[in-house]
C-alpha cells in the first residue's frame, strides 16, 4: 500500500513538472547586440537613427596593445524608416543579432532633429519597454551619428564615456545639467514646458574615429560638452553660453559644486579661483497690477582654492569681505545673464510658471492664457550672500623668492 501511494505521488510530481511551463522566449547572450549609445538624425522627412554597438572580443583584449590583435571595441551603423520604431527594426535586414538597449547610456540628437521636435523620439522612449527612459539626452550641432564614432581617451566604449563626462561635470561645475529621458519628459510636461540640455561636440581638426589614432598619446580630436540647448515645449529655440546657462541653474537651486574665477584688484592678468561647495536659492515672488515680480536670494559656502593675488592678505577680516563681494557679484552676473538669455528666448528656462502657478493659482488662469507674454513682463531682484569658510594655510600666494628671502 504504501509503495502505490509513493507511485501515485511521484507521478503527480511529474504531471505538474511536465506542465510547467520551460523559457520559451529565452534569447542567448551570443544573439544579442548590446547598444552603448544611439544617435538621431534627420534624412529628408525620414528619420536616420545609429546605433553603437559594443564588441565583446576587443573589449576583453584591450586596445591599442601591440600584437594584442584588439579590434575597435565598438561598430557603429545606422537605419533609415519614416519611422523611429521603423527605423530599429530595419537593423534586421543588416544586423545578425538582435539589438539589446539595456546597457544604452547616452542618446544624441542633431541639432536639425531637435529644431523639428522632440516629441517622437519622447513617444518612442516612454511607450516601449525594451527602450530605457533612464538614458542621458544630449544634443549635438552637426551629425549626431559623428559622435557615436568618435573613439575617446581612456574610456574604450565612448557611449559610456560621454556618459561619465556629462555626470561629473554636472557634479562639480553644475554648469551644465545631466537631463535623463524621463526628466526630460517631466520638465516640458509642466507649467514652464522648458528644459536645458548639455551640448555634445567634436573638438580637434580632424576625426578619431581610427584606431591608428591610439598609437599617440594625443588624440587628434576629442568628445567636448560645449554650450546649453534651449528646449520649448518640444522644439529647440536656441543656445545658452555656459555662464548664461551657470546663471540659469543658480535661480533654479540646480548648483552642487561650481567653479568661480575673480579678478584680482589693481593686478591685471591675475586671479583667484573659488569653489562654491553648498548654495541655495530662495524664490520670494509677488504681485502687483497683475504682474509678477521675483526676488531671487542666493545664499552658500565657498572655499578659496588658489590665488595669484599678490597684494591680498587672506588673514585680514577686510580682504575676505571684499573677496566675499566679488564673489557675489559674479554669482548676481551670471544669474542676470540667464534670466536675459530666457527672457529672449521667451522660454521659461528657469521654471516660473511651475512657482506662479502654485502660488497664485486664480492668477495663472489669466497668465497661462499668454504665458509668454507674462513671462517676459516678469522683474527679478538677485542678491547674493556667500561666506568664505576657507582660504587655506596661507594668507599669501605661494613665492620661491619670498621663501628664499625669509632664510637670509
Amino acid at each position: 500500500m504504501r509503495e502505490q501511494f509513493m507511485l501515485v505521488r511521484m507521478l503527480v510530481i511529474l504531471l505538474c513538472a511536465a506542465l510547467l511551463p520551460g523559457c520559451w522566449n529565452r534569447i542567448e547572450l551570443n544573439e544579442l547586440a548590446i547598444t552603448a549609445a544611439t544617435s538621431i538624425d534627420r534624412k529628408g522627412n525620414d528619420w536616420l537613427v545609429s546605433f553603437q554597438v559594443v564588441i565583446p572580443s576587443s573589449i576583453s583584449s584591450g586596445i591599442g596593445i601591440t600584437g594584442g590583435g584588439a579590434g575597435a571595441p565598438v561598430n557603429v551603423y545606422s537605419t533609415v524608416g519614416k519611422t523611429i520604431r521603423e527605423a530599429n527594426s530595419r537593423s534586421f535586414f543588416e544586423s545578425p543579432r538582435k539589438l539589446y538597449f539595456a546597457h544604452n547610456r547616452v542618446i544624441v540628437v542633431s541639432e536639425e532633429t531637435a529644431r523639428r521636435g522632440l516629441n517622437p523620439i519622447l513617444d518612442v522612449y516612454l511607450r516601449n519597454t525594451d527602450a530605457r527612459e533612464t538614458v542621458d539626452v544630449l544634443i549635438t550641432p552637426g551629425s549626431a551619428r559623428k559622435i557615436l564614432e568618435q573613439m575617446m581617451q581612456i574610456q574604450k566604449i565612448s557611449g559610456n564615456g560621454i556618459r561619465e563626462i556629462n555626470h561629473l561635470e554636472a557634479e562639480y561645475t553644475s554648469v551644465l545639467p545631466e537631463v535623463k529621458m524621463y526628466q526630460l519628459a517631466m520638465n516640458l510636461a509642466s507649467d514652464s514646458a522648458s528644459a536645458l540640455l548639455p551640448e555634445v561636440f567634436v573638438s580637434g581638426d580632424s576625426e578619431s574615429s581610427d584606431l591608428k589614432t591610439f598609437e599617440k598619446t594625443t588624440l587628434p580630436a576629442k568628445i567636448k560638452l560645449g554650450r546649453a540647448a534651449l528646449i520649448k515645449k518640444d522644439k529647440m529655440v536656441g543656445w545658452l553660453t555656459r555662464k548664461e546657462a551657470l546663471g540659469v541653474a543658480f535661480i533654479r537651486n540646480d548648483i552642487k559644486k561650481s567653479i568661480l574665477t575673480i579678478a584680482c584688484p589693481n593686478e591685471s592678468e591675475k586671479f583667484s579661483t573659488v569653489m562654491i561647495g553648498n548654495s541655495s536659492t530662495e524664490l520670494t515672488p509677488s504681485v502687483k497690477e497683475g504682474k509678477m515680480s521675483v526676488k531671487v536670494k542666493i545664499k552658500g559656502k565657498a572655499s578659496l582654492t588658489q590665488s595669484d593675488c599678490k597684494e591680498m592678505d587672506f588673514y585680514n577680516p577686510a580682504v575676505i569681505a571684499s573677496l566675499e563681494q566679488e564673489v557675489e557679484k559674479e554669482i548676481v552676473g551670471s544669474a542676470n545673464a540667464g534670466w536675459r538669455a530666457a527672457r529672449k528666448y521667451k522660454t521659461d528656462a528657469v521654471g516660473f510658471a511651475d512657482m506662479a502657478h502654485r502660488k497664485y493659482r486664480k492668477q495663472w488662469r489669466v497668465w497661462k492664457q499668454n504665458w509668454d507674454a507674462a513671462f517676459s513682463a516678469i522683474e527679478i531682484n538677485v542678491t547674493a550672500d556667500i561666506t568664505m569658510t576657507n582660504v587655506g594655510l596661507s594668507n599669501k600666494p605661494f613665492n620661491v623668492n619670498n621663501l628664499r628671502n625669509g632664510k637670509e
